[in-house]
């Protein structure tokens, strides 16, 4: 049973008379034109009779409302006039916190608005049900799960969509590889941002940059990761309806002729114009030490976590694998940094999978997933 709500330094209080388990708690973000909502869904738990079912808000909160959706499931809703980080925990006891940023709440709100709020939760089925699935409409679009990371530090991470300007990248029937990698990577931009994650973006709109210059804002920002978000082709003809699948490379030198061919790809610009001698050089400027362990492990979690949910919802994705490489636009990274190759452009039936919505959003979220995993055991490792 739920007993109480209350609020106190910037966080909801839930009093519940046991503690919750972690399947009990499903937490969901709908983005609106004016409204970002946050639904709580808890399993298994009914509302007190006593129990505030509306608090009112001065700041970034709007609103808390609270209603028994289902006879075993209690569910609150959070309207906020802005996205945030939201984070939610559970101590000891069973006192379940929702943090509230930049917000007061008002004690003395009318008793005739409260009865309103309440109605107006219970019967908002049409609400309710957006939660999970995707479109919502015109107005609104599901975020996506909100889950805590658990994390104890706030991290940094630079996002480099591939390529951009007069560099399209691969190219093939008019699709273009920095049009795709830039949507793949705002999608990933959101997802972190959403979970707390410090973000920036090596470009946030169709421009050149060039490939030092990308790993150098990663340096100037202190950022604790760097992911390059590129798409695969190959120029045989009579591989394009066979070469296909996910990649996911760390800087590293290598003797694999496939890996070497796809990083010459990737290297042709900063590449151009080179004598041979020159060429060595630059990619022979390999980072040494933990660091390559460290992008190996990241990549491995990356992979992973971008296999499962593509899988979950297509069939056929192929396990390029983890493989190291000499990208230039990995070399001088200060911190750990990946390369993922989303898929191959040269495949039509890919091709149309990577221009598919749905499969962007997988493709993101199995790379925060990653993002995730790795600093949660980078973190037990430290303790």
């Amino acid at each position: 049973m739920l007993k109480n709500v209350t609020v106190s330094d910037s966080k909801l209080q839930l009093e519940f008379s046991k503690s919750l388990k972690k399947n009990q708690i499903k937490a969901s973000a709908i983005k609106g034109k004016e409204l970002t909502r946050y639904v709580f869904d808890f399993k298994n738990v009914k509302l007190s009779n006593r129990l505030k079912k509306y608090l009112k808000f001065n700041g970034d909160i709007k609103s808390v409302r609270i209603a028994q959706n289902r006879r075993d499931l209690a569910r609150l809703v959070i309207d906020s006039k802005k996205p945030y980080a939201i984070r939610y925990y559970q101590k000891a006891k069973p006192i379940f916190y929702i943090e509230l940023p930049n917000s007061k709440l008002i004690s003395n709100y009318k008793k005739s608005t409260k009865h309103k709020n309440v109605k107006k939760i219970t019967s908002a089925k049409k609400l309710f049900s957006y939660v999970s699935k995707e479109p919502v409409g015109n107005a609104a679009k599901v975020i996506d799960t909100v889950y805590s990371t658990n994390l104890k530090h706030q991290y940094k991470i630079m996002v480099d969509a591939g390529h951009g300007g007069k560099d399209s990248g691969t190219y093939w029937h008019g699709y273009k590889e920095k049009t795709l990698v830039l949507r793949i990577a705002k999608k990933v931009v959101r997802r972190l941002r959403n979970l707390g994650f410090k973000v920036e973006m090596t470009r946030s709109n169709d421009r050149f940059i060039s490939l030092g210059g990308r790993i150098r804002k990663a340096n100037r920002n202190k950022a604790d990761l760097f992911i390059s978000i590129h798409a695969n082709s190959i120029s045989n003809k009579k591989r394009v309806n066979i070469a296909r699948g996910i990649e996911t490379y760390f800087l590293q030198t290598t003797r694999n002729a496939r890996a070497k061919r796809i990083a010459a790809k990737e290297n042709r610009e900063i590449l151009k114009g080179k004598d041979s001698a020159t060429k060595k050089v630059l990619l022979n400027a390999v980072f040494t030490g933990p660091k390559i362990a460290l992008s190996n492990r990241l990549a491995i979690d990356v992979q992973e976590h971008m296999l499962a949910n593509l899988r979950a919802h297509f069939k056929g994705v192929k396990d390029g694998g983890v493989r190291g490489a000499p990208f230039y636009v990995l070399v001088g990274a200060e911190m750990p940094a990946i390369l993922i190759e989303t898929g191959y452009l040269s495949n039509p039936k890919e091709r149309a999978r990577l221009f598919n919505p749905k499969y962007q959003d997988l493709q993101a979220k199995g790379i925060v997933e990653g993002v995730v995993r790795y600093l949660q055991n980078r973190e037990k490792e430290m303790e």
